[in-house]
């Protein structure tokens, strides 16, 4: 019984969780207990547990006498959690050129080759997965999968403006898949120093396309850098 009321709340929570992160739930959506009761067909208390959570984890805000919204995507605390992951990933992919697995690299090839195809498919919920699982690789590669599973506790705001991304029309995937190559090259090739800087500038991203998300969706965004305001 308390095994099937804690899988019942963890189908709750991430349900609702990747609709918030692929941006289904948009940021400043108000969103219903019973609405999400009935969508769901998931009972009163799991929904209610997974709200709990998530707004413990800032991603929907309780408003007294208003009501629940999903939150705006925190710009600061995005760019935080990409300075951190910048950091910590740039080591990470030195380490995993120097390794010879011949199973991963043959994996990632797979991965760059499904993100080709979801990318004609504008499948974006797929591409985005895809490119989570190659970065998750070189974790995997290098016995860091606890890292990676720690990072996702505060990659929240940023992935959900990595997925945001996804759709703005003037921000191409093939750029994306083309420096994934050449990471994955570089890796291939034990150039440990040129794989970091290939990560740092393809974690880079998220700073140099800011402009343009804020841009095409101005009413998502909160704690938006005084400097990018004018652009609103």
């Amino acid at each position: 019984m308390q095994n099937s009321t804690m899988n019942l709340n963890l189908q709750a929570y991430t349900t609702i969780l990747k609709k918030i992160i692929n941006t289904t739930y948009t940021p400043g959506q108000k969103i219903s207990e019973k609405e999400l009761i009935a969508k769901l067909k998931i009972g009163r208390t799991p929904v209610r547990e997974a709200l709990l959570r998530l707004r413990q984890e800032q991603l929907i805000d309780a408003i007294p006498q208003s009501g629940t919204y999903i939150t705006k995507i925190d710009l600061k605390v995005a760019a935080s959690a990409r300075f951190i992951r910048e950091s910590i990933e740039t080591r990470v992919i030195k380490e995993a050129a120097a390794t010879n697995d011949e199973f991963a690299i043959a994996k990632l090839n797979t991965i760059i080759a499904n993100q080709k195809f979801f990318s004609q498919k504008k499948q974006f919920e797929k591409f985005f997965a895809e490119d989570e699982a190659f970065h998750q690789e070189f974790y995997q590669m290098t016995g860091r999968q606890q890292v990676w599973d720690w990072l996702q506790t505060i990659n929240m705001q940023l992935n959900r403006f990595r997925m945001l991304r996804l759709k703005v029309e003037e921000l191409p995937w093939d750029n994306l898949i083309t420096e994934h190559m050449n990471i994955l090259n570089a890796v291939k090739n034990h150039e440990p120093e040129e794989a970091r800087r290939l990560i740092a500038n393809h974690l880079h991203l998220m700073l140099d396309e800011e402009d343009t998300l804020i841009k095409t969706f101005p009413d998502y965004f909160t704690n938006i850098p005084t400097d990018k305001k004018q652009v609103l």
